[in-house]
């Protein structure tokens, strides 16, 4: 079956007619140069965006977003690790925090003078973390209102301490403030804001390959037709809070491909992925719609996911038509302590899998799926068709929960907890595990033997 999908992908890539190729380097290129590998453009504005074939140099980093690329493969070349795709704005200035009452800094995130990177203005500025990239260190709690800035390392973004509905569209986002014994500048730190965006959106029949995507606030991934994206890292994705919706809401999925009566985002690969430290999702098939809609041929194969709130989610509703899935699978995924997504905001849906689905569904696999040391399912009311996948559960954690019915959850410490989760599932093939959090020999042992080739990751990420 993976060979005839693998198959059924080139035949869609091929039809795109990836047309001349184009180099781009950060560091060494020109937008004047011819775009050959000895004269490279410097932006990846600078090269056409439908039929070409893109080159971004290995090491380099290129900030803001890209999108609305069609029929277009996107690659790296040269040496060196991935190149970067980021969101990231760079404070460059110590000198532009201002010290305020209680601990709290603040800066004004309107004067480019004191940034590097990408210099996001108006409603980019909704930050959706705090990063030090000095110390690789993330701090992810955004506090809804200023009077609630109580922990070092929490922020909060607005033009007004009065402020109570950020998410109002009206909001300027003109400063964060920042909770920190002293200029959060100091000490050799090297602070950047996660602006809000979208790293890779809006592509059609194109191909991304080896290239990382990190720092923007809503996803890394979205809005994909006809597309496949092999051998990417994504990290440190999402927290802007959602503008315009009635409640305050933070985004952020690694790959989300959304659903609805319009255009599903359907024949999408992502294959070989690594996804990390993900507000919301590593990987997600949701949306909701008025009409009939049709998910197909949405696959996510052999990825590793470190840190991220789920692995996947899914939910497809449709108001007064269909929703139905076809030929669309998670599978064959490692996955590695779900719900510690550094973004100190736990929640009850913290776990491997999450789903909102509301009716049965058919033509949604997930299987032969690895998973350490999360809660596993937190479900609605319907879960997908599952088989074959390994559960590790830390005994306080939970096998099953639904938000909507919590009288019903089975927690992993409790007797008979693993055959009832079997009952809900329908499904004796999946093993399941409970174990001690604290086993340290067991732990080193899974990474050795099923996460080879992400021990460093997980040793960097999971301190």
């Amino acid at each position: 079956m993976r060979k005839l999908f693998a198959f059924a992908f080139l035949s869609i890539l091929s039809a795109a007619a990836f047309g001349r190729a184009y180099y781009i380097s950060s560091s060494g290129g020109d937008d004047s140069n011819d775009g050959s590998q000895a004269a490279p453009l410097k932006t990846i504005a600078a090269a056409p965006k439908e039929n070409s074939e893109i080159y971004l140099k290995r090491g380099d980093v290129f900030y803001g977003p890209i999108t609305k690329f069609k029929n277009c493969k996107i690659s790296a070349y040269g040496e060196g690790p991935m190149p970067v795709i980021s969101g990231f704005k760079i404070v460059k200035n110590p000198d532009a925090w201002e010290r305020q009452p209680n601990d709290v800094w603040r800066i004004d995130l309107t004067k480019p003078e004191n940034f590097d990177g990408y210099f996001a203005e108006g409603k980019a500025n909704n930050i959706g973390a705090v990063y030090d990239m000095s110390s690789d260190k993330l701090y992810g709690h955004l506090v809804c209102r200023y009077n609630q800035l109580n922990s070092y390392g929490d922020f909060w973004v607005s033009g007004d301490v009065n402020r109570v509905n950020v998410q109002d569209k009206k909001e300027n986002f003109r400063y964060l403030y920042f909770r920190s014994k002293g200029n959060p500048s100091s000490g050799g730190a090297k602070i950047a804001f996660s602006t809000y965006g979208t790293g890779v959106t809006n592509l059609e029949n194109c191909e991304v390959d080896s290239v990382a995507v990190t720092g923007f606030g809503v996803h890394g991934v979205a809005r994909a037709w006809n597309c496949k994206f092999k051998n990417m890292r994504v990290d440190i994705i999402g927290g802007s809070v959602q503008l315009g919706y009635a409640h305050w809401v933070r985004l952020g999925n690694g790959f989300e491909f959304w659903v609805s009566d319009k255009r599903t985002c359907s024949n999408n690969l992502v294959e070989g992925c690594t996804v990390s430290r993900t507000y919301d999702c590593g990987s997600t098939i949701q949306g909701i719609a008025n009409g009939d809609m049709l998910i197909e041929n949405v696959k996510f194969i052999g990825n590793t996911f470190i840190h991220c709130r789920q692995a996947f989610e899914h939910f497809i509703r449709s108001k007064e038509g269909t929703a139905k899935y076809s030929d669309c699978e998670f599978s064959s995924n490692r996955c590695f302590e779900m719900g510690e997504n550094e973004f100190s905001t736990p929640e009850t849906r913290d776990a491997a899998l999450l789903s909102y689905e509301r009716k049965p569904i058919t033509g949604l696999s997930i299987n032969k799926n690895f998973f350490w040391g999360s809660s596993a399912y937190c479900n609605q009311y319907c879960t997908a068709e599952m088989s074959e996948n390994t559960f590790y559960v830390f005994k306080d954690q939970y096998l099953l929960f639904n938000r909507w019915q919590p009288q019903d959850a089975v927690f992993a410490d409790e007797e008979g907890g693993i055959d009832k989760m079997r009952k809900v599932l329908g499904n004796e093939s999946d093993k399941i595990f409970i174990v001690d959090r604290g086993d340290s020999q067991l732990r080193s042992k899974i990474i050795s033997e099923h996460f080879k080739g992400a021990e460093d990751d997980i040793k960097r990420l999971c301190k």
